[in-house]
């Protein structure tokens, strides 16, 4: 039974990052290794093992990065599902039902307050930080930050979601929840007394990236976090610059640096330079370090490949930018027309959720499509200006 339990952990991770396997195959599996992590119950042999939960699993595996000498916690606070990012800034978000999120928290061992560094997840969900394929960047990147008095938080807002990816179908978890659990996860780090809430850096690939680049607008942060606070530094890493950011910028006084590849054909690069000179414009400390001939996931530790799930929507007559209120843009509005669908009575409907997803759902099939190239192996170049970049913007 050890063999079996090993091999089935081995062929269902290695098939869920590729995207072969169901979520019905991983929980099949994990009901022969729950013994591995916890035992049966002790007064009943004849019980099914309890299968460990994904968000525990997760948070164990980004605590690994940490040396002996450094602190390691699980933080955790209250946070919401808002479908559209209108819903942060009239605060209606507070009205919807609650959710558990969680994260690691990685912190050097000083007496004064340090900076830290809010890593949030992309497409591929919380494994991501840690396949075999990405963890070489995701060490090579933050064992710098910890030797240099840099703290890290991985956030996971999945798991306790019950959502193991989103690649495949944007949907399961709206990316303005992804803004709001960012934003929060500020909140929740900058009222720690050994943290210095004016050094808290913000990155992300992909998914992650995009959620970078919005919770560095005023509208959002003011909103969630009151004028005063913001993320001092931020680094996306190949992000879609046509979804859920603003028409018009209104920048913090952050510190950016956009990562991206030239050969990116799942989330391009060309939309991301005309947003960084839509934020210099604005008057946004920011610039763009754009890479000839890499792809999408260019930090993974594995040859370029085709990714067939994965889901992309550039090629549509429209992008999903926003107005200055957070709504949608007039473009698409009009694009809704066509369809047969009425943004003003989706908006309306109580259950804005699900009113996305079938939306989401509708869209796909007419202008939506799947298939990229992802990887490279660049993640020694990658990482090393990751790490650099957060000393030399977050350290006196």
């Amino acid at each position: 039974m050890p063999d079996q339990r090993i091999n089935c952990i081995f062929e269902v991770e290695v098939m869920r990052r590729i995207g072969l396997v169901s979520i019905a195959l991983i929980w099949f599996c994990l009901s022969f290794v729950s013994t591995a992590f916890g035992g049966r119950d002790s007064d009943d042999s004849s019980a099914p093992p309890k299968p460990v939960p994904r968000d525990i699993v997760h948070i164990e595996a980004y605590k690994k990065y940490a040396s002996k000498a450094d602190i390691t916690e699980t933080i955790e606070f209250v946070s919401h599902n808002p479908a559209m990012s209108f819903q942060i800034l009239d605060g209606s978000y507070k009205k919807l039902p609650e959710v558990i999120v969680k994260g690691a928290l990685l912190l050097p061992r000083r007496t004064e307050p340090v900076p830290v560094v809010v890593l949030s997840p992309d497409s591929g969900g919380p494994g991501s930080f840690y396949t075999e394929w990405t963890m070489p960047f995701w060490k090579r990147a933050i064992s710098p930050l910890l030797k240099n008095g840099i703290g890290v938080f991985i956030l996971d807002g999945f798991a306790t979601r019950g959502i193991s990816r989103t690649y495949d179908d944007q949907s399961r978890y709206f990316p303005p929840a992804q803004f709001l659990d960012t934003l929060l996860a500020f909140k929740a780090l900058a009222s720690d007394p050994r943290i210095d809430s004016k050094r808290i850096g913000v990155s992300g690939h992909s998914r992650g990236a995009v959620t970078s680049f919005a919770v560095v607008d005023r509208r959002l942060t003011n909103a969630v976090l009151g004028e005063d606070q913001y993320f001092a530094a931020a680094l996306p890493m190949a992000a879609s610059c046509l979804n859920f950011l603003f028409q018009k910028p209104k920048p913090t006084p952050t510190k950016v640096l956009v990562l991206h590849g030239s050969a990116d054909n799942y989330t391009p690069a060309a939309p991301c330079v005309k947003h960084v000179e839509r934020m210099k414009t604005a008057g946004a400390d920011i610039n763009i370090t754009l890479k000839k001939g890499w792809y999408h996931s260019f930090y993974g530790d594995y040859k370029p490949k085709n990714c067939a799930q994965c889901a992309y929507f550039y090629k549509c007559p429209f992008n999903f930018l926003l107005t200055d209120d957070g709504h949608i843009n007039m473009k698409f509005r009009e694009y809704l027309k066509t369809i047969n669908e009425d943004y003003e009575r989706s908006v309306a409907t109580e259950n804005k959720g699900a009113e996305f997803v079938r939306l989401y759902r509708k869209i796909y099939p007419k202008c939506g499509s799947m298939g990229v190239r992802i990887g490279g192996g660049h993640w020694r170049e990658s990482a090393k200006i990751v790490s650099s970049f957060f000393i030399d913007a977050l350290l006196p």
